[in-house]
């Protein structure tokens, strides 16, 4: 196997966790383990680790062997046996539950344009990509909230528990405008004042506004209209 392949660790601030040849396996400080496995698995008494070579955070107590068949967090030694088994060394308990189900489907990558299903905290609203502005997930509402003076739109998203988008989210919005759930849900006529939408850049008695119809942007009097479109 390729060092890809056979190991891969997580560190979180209490558990340690280990894919090792494919079956997974939480450590916690005291060295207690669970290995979610279909396979075999042996409990040795705690073994040294001393001929593992030191990868990682010293102080989180991991380390992965030069050939990458083993891993050791927390004190506890996790080996790949020859046999695709794993070799346990701890004095903790070692508990050990079923490998999640084959066909189980695998998490789908977020892609632009997909709409939040029920039960997340942005249900409804449509993925628009990384922020430039604030660099996490960037979430539009799946509507215009209408059309407003800057401080009438700044007013009514902070209302709706949103926000106007920053100059530089507009523009991203713009380039995402025909993805998945958001196509078709602008204007992008390009007719004042409902094809034009609202920046939160504030330029004095101006801010900024984009044109949907061409991405064209252009500082805007305060006291103009333009379309709202939320974000999150």
């Amino acid at each position: 196997m390729t060092a890809a392949e056979s190991i891969q660790v997580n560190i979180g601030k209490d558990l340690g966790m280990a894919i090792i040849g494919g079956i997974t396996v939480e450590v916690s400080p005291e060295s207690d383990v669970i290995v979610y496995t279909n396979t075999g698995v042996q409990t040795r008494p705690k073994a040294p680790v001393t001929a593992l070579t030191k990868e990682g955070v010293a102080d989180m107590h991991v380390s992965i062997s030069k050939d990458f068949n083993a891993v050791a967090l927390y004190g506890v030694r996790i080996e790949l046996g020859s046999d695709s088994n794993l070799i346990v060394y701890t004095d903790g308990t070692v508990k050990i539950k079923p490998a999640p189900a084959n066909d189980a489907a695998p998490k789908a990558e977020l892609q632009i344009g997909d709409r939040m299903p029920a039960g997340h905290p942005n249900a409804g609203w449509i993925y628009a990509g990384i922020s430039k502005t604030t660099h996490g997930p960037l979430y539009v509402a799946p509507k215009d909230s209408g059309v407003f003076k800057w401080k009438e739109a700044m007013a009514f998203a902070a209302k709706e528990d949103s926000r106007t988008p920053s100059r530089e989210e507009l523009d991203q919005i713009y380039e995402a405008r025909n993805k998945g759930a958001l196509k078709g849900t602008f204007n992008e006529t390009g007719s004042y004042p409902a094809g034009w939408y609202w920046s939160s850049r504030d330029n004095g008695n101006y801010a900024w506004a984009q044109r949907f119809s061409d991405g064209y942007q252009s500082n805007f009097s305060k006291g103009y209209y333009s379309s709202l479109r939320c974000v999150r």
